[in-house]
């Protein structure tokens, strides 16, 4: 008889099916012994391993089933927040932007004036600053997020991005290579060293820079002085930044009665610390003031010993991260502590500065600065006169300070992000003839000669104001350019066709040019009798420019007489008693330059015999010269270009007419394409040594 089914029935045997399957046998495991032994075992207990060596049986029990993690309903929903800020970041359509007016027909920047304040982000000591709104959104809910990750009971490690190695770094201070002097600790100086180091970096370098805060950073100078292990990395960076600047302030008879060693071996020393630490915190990505500090002290010590062009394209790295910090927005509209606005407020200015000198030097318009910023001078304060835990804003101090040498520089920094497109000012003796259509219009100059003109009285209220010349070295210094600060600014307010000696002397752009390169080192000389007793000698002769100085002396091959051509052979004879590296002619630039000297001091011989019938008594500098040239190989280089030789008279390398620029012909004598790659990280170049530091090269100049 057949059977009927009924849906109980169904059920009853669907049930009897899972009662079958939920009731499945554990596995059996391993026993202890087996497992520890990592032996194959029977699974019976006991099994024939333990039996044959007759010890007890104990058998294994599973492991705890993993808790499984039920989805965070609130990270997903910000998932999605973050899904639907991205997709209106990438379909956002920019708003017609306002055609911004030429730089050189306005001081101001009128998108200046819809500036958005931004926010900074803190995380793991490192800062970030974003100016747009979805992004900054896309970044709270981001951190938002890890908050929630990092809250949960999950074991699994989610690390911070700065945990990942920076590679990248190495792209520009290169990977020191393993070795001897690879070790940070064999790169130290010796405790008694490091309090000279930073005594003279006090005394010698930070009047002029202001750049660190000297009580919170002196507890780290006495713990690494001890032998301390507790100096954190970026604060090491710091330290050997600093030792590298105090190097280059001594002299190298100082250096050597100091350390015991040359001043380009401890130059190379420090330099080199300071690279493997900067690498070391990943300084591309730790964005920490500390560590910014410590690269523009770096940087700052490339003037005057490297290649300037390379130099200013690692200034602009520095300028990347100061506004990855925000540091180009004032730390009061970002609501930070009074103390850390005004640190920010220094280190920004800085940068400013040292890019300003770079870039002009590199034939780039200052008009590259960012003009976006709103971050307010620094005040006119001691470092006694702020700590980090102050909550009131700080206000000048009435009198004299440390302070005033670099508020003198960052109010010509300041005007010189205002005025960008100033400097063809003062090459322009005759607007239209120089730069053609597209040269600044009458009404344009006379805007900067009045801009010109405000900056002399801002920077001569300043001295009055905060300088005392019984303050201090530095207070001394600011003095002694208060005279030639005044002579400099009414120069640059006048016209050259307006001066004295246009319609004499000076006809036309390039007998100008001549001038104005003359003037340069005039400059210098002055500033080199200003410093050379107050311990800043190092900061004027790090201003020395060798491509207009080669300049100078190529036009002397060609100019004979007259009241510019003497005061050119006294600039010559000044500069080659302040930089005794000129006469090592193994330097293929100053090899050049030497040919350029010694060929317009024959022409002078010829002039002055034919003009007086006697030899004019010959200079120091040209008798060390002719021995560094062996075999007379000066005789054999070619003349430098006429400067009155027509335009289209002065031919290329293939016979074409070249553009006739004031400088351009004789900056092709130098040998620009050389990078000094010891900066790097590479002490060499195809295997032969780079230039090697002979107190002060190529650097920046010193505009007022």
């Amino acid at each position: 008889m057949a059977s009927t089914s009924t849906p109980n029935s169904h059920a009853s045997a669907s049930m009897s099916n899972f009662s079958v399957a939920s009731s499945k046998p554990p596995r059996i495991l391993a026993c202890v012994l087996c497992q520890h032994r990592k032996i194959k075992c029977d699974r019976t207990f006991p099994c024939a391993n333990c039996a044959k060596a007759n010890v007890k049986c104990t058998p294994s029990t599973p492991a705890p089933a993993r808790k499984r993690r039920r989805p965070n309903q609130d990270l997903q929903e910000r998932l999605a927040r973050c899904e639907e800020l991205l997709k209106e970041y990438a379909t956002e359509k920019p708003e017609n932007a306002t055609p911004r007016p030429s730089p050189a027909t306005t001081y101001d920047d009128p998108c200046a004036k819809f500036q958005i304040t931004g926010k900074l982000y803190r995380e793991n000591g490192s800062m970030r600053f974003v100016d747009n709104p979805l992004i900054g959104n896309i970044y709270d809910e981001l951190r938002a997020m890890r908050d929630i990750i990092d809250g949960s009971d999950d074991d699994d490690d989610i690390g911070p991005e700065s945990m990942t190695p920076d590679d990248n770094s190495d792209l520009l201070f290169g990977a020191d290579t393993p070795g001897p002097g690879a070790k940070i600790e064999n790169l130290w100086p010796e405790a008694a060293h490091i309090f000279r180091l930073w005594q003279i970096y006090l005394d010698r370098v930070n009047p002029l820079t202001k750049i660190i805060h000297v009580p919170s950073l002196q507890p780290f100078v006495a713990n690494a002085a001890s032998g301390s292990q507790n100096v954190p990395m970026n604060v090491e960076a710091l330290l050997f930044s600093i030792f590298v600047m105090a190097a280059v302030s001594l002299t190298p008879d100082e250096c050597r009665g100091l350390l015991g060693y040359s001043r380009e071996e401890a130059l190379q020393r420090f330099s080199r610390g300071a690279r493997l630490r900067l690498v070391g915190v990943g300084f591309l990505k730790s964005h920490d003031l500390t560590t910014l500090q410590a690269l523009v002290i770096y940087l700052f010590s490339l003037q005057g010993r490297y290649n300037r062009h390379a130099a200013w394209i690692l200034n602009g790295v520095a300028i990347r991260i100061a506004q990855k910090m925000g540091l180009h927005r004032d730390g009061e509209t970002l609501g930070l502590r009074p103390f850390e606005t005004e640190m920010r407020r220094r280190l920004w200015w800085q940068i400013i500065m040292v890019d300003a000198k770079y870039a002009m030097l590199s034939g780039l318009s200052h008009s590259l600065l960012p003009r976006n910023s709103d971050t307010n001078a620094p005040k006119n304060v001691n470092d006694a006169d702020i700590f980090p835990s102050a909550t009131e804003p700080f206000q000048d101090r009435k009198g004299p300070t440390e302070m005033i040498f670099c508020l003198l520089t960052y109010k010509f920094g300041k005007f010189l992000v205002e005025t960008p497109g100033f400097e063809a000012l003062i090459m322009l003796p005759d607007g239209d003839s120089v730069l053609g259509s597209s040269g600044p219009t009458e009404e344009q100059q006379a805007e900067w000669r009045r801009g010109f003109e405000v900056l002399g009285k801002e920077l001569l209220e300043i001295l009055d104001n905060y300088c005392d010349p019984t303050a201090g070295p530095v207070h001394a210094m600011a003095i002694d350019m208060k005279a030639h600060l005044i002579e400099k600014i009414a120069e640059l307010i006048t016209p050259p066709k307006l001066q004295a000696d246009w319609g004499s002397e000076v006809r036309s752009a390039k007998d100008n040019t001549f001038k104005v390169a003359i003037g340069t080192f005039e400059h210098n000389e002055a500033n080199y009798a200003s410093t050379k007793d107050k311990g800043f000698a190092w900061f004027s002769l790090s201003h020395f420019q060798l491509d207009i100085f080669m300049y100078m002396a190529g036009q002397l091959c060609h100019r004979t007489g007259g009241t510019l051509v003497e005061r050119a052979w006294r600039q010559v004879h000044v500069v080659y008693s302040y930089h005794p590296e000129l006469f090592d002619a193994t330097n293929k630039n100053y090899a050049a330059l030497a040919v350029f000297i010694l060929k317009a001091w024959k022409k002078r011989e010829e002039t002055v015999f034919g003009r007086t019938g006697q030899l004019p008594e010959t200079p120091f500098y040209v008798d060390k010269l002719r021995a560094c040239m062996p075999n007379d190989d000066y005789k054999s280089e070619p003349t430098p270009p006429n400067p009155y030789t027509p335009a289209s008279l002065v031919m290329g390398p293939h016979g074409a007419p070249v553009a006739d620029h004031a400088l351009d012909h004789f900056l092709g004598y130098l040998d620009t394409p050389t990078l000094e790659w010891d900066m790097f990280g590479s002490p060499t170049v195809n295997g032969s040594q780079g230039m090697p530091f002979g107190g002060f090269g190529m650097g920046p100049t010193a505009e007022w």
